[in-house]
């Protein structure tokens, strides 16, 4: 078992330190002149096809920030409910714990009393064999469970985020389309990789 655990925690190593490559593309240009002109209207497509993705994207997210907008009201009384609970919780847990570090002094300083006793009187004797018989008769102390982490407030910026992660999008393929059109011009395209980090020297 341990084996195999060294085996995985070695891949996990190779692969943080591993090369990490993207692809990226060699672009060859027509060779006839009709091709070249063609080109020019790969280029327009692709301009035409940026500018809407982006007024798309523009839209989608001022969208996303009116809805945020209606919903933050009802998120900020969810995270007061939230919040009185945690800080109950978290009252509750400081008070454990005093009370916990009360009854470790409270143990140490027995433990200590009776060990000062125990050889005060020898190993044989009734107050040793009694202060054995109380160490090993304690219940074990459990150490209060500290509550998660304070819930976090939300804000209209951060739900803004978060809305347009759902529901927007810029991916509109446009890179795709120009390398199609590149090649319908009688160009070539060639994808390869190309190392972006951990690069080998």
């Amino acid at each position: 078992m341990n084996k195999w655990w060294g085996f995985l925690f070695s891949l996990w190593l190779l692969s943080g330190c591993a090369p990490q490559y993207e692809t990226r593309y060699a672009f060859t240009p027509p060779a006839s002149t009709a091709g070249l002109s063609c080109l020019n209207s790969c280029e327009t497509q692709s301009r035409t096809c940026n500018l809407q993705c982006n007024l798309q994207y523009g839209q989608c997210s001022a969208k996303a920030e009116q809805q945020a907008k209606v919903e933050l009201p009802a998120k900020l009384s969810e995270y007061d409910t939230r919040l009185a609970v945690w800080q109950r919780e978290m009252e509750r847990y400081e008070t454990d714990l005093r009370f916990y570090e009360m009854e470790l002094r409270q143990r140490e300083l027995q433990h200590d009393l009776r060990r000062l006793t125990c050889n005060r009187d020898g190993k044989e004797s009734a107050s040793c064999l009694h202060h054995h018989t109380l160490l090993n008769g304690l219940p074990l102390l459990s150490e209060p469970r500290r509550p998660d982490k304070m819930p976090e407030k939300p804000t209209l910026t951060g739900e803004t985020a978060r809305i347009r992660d759902l529901s927007c999008s810029n991916e509109c393929q446009c890179d795709a389309q120009y390398r199609q059109c590149y090649t319908s011009c009688g160009g070539a395209v060639k994808p390869y990789q190309f190392c972006v980090e951990n690069c080998p020297k």
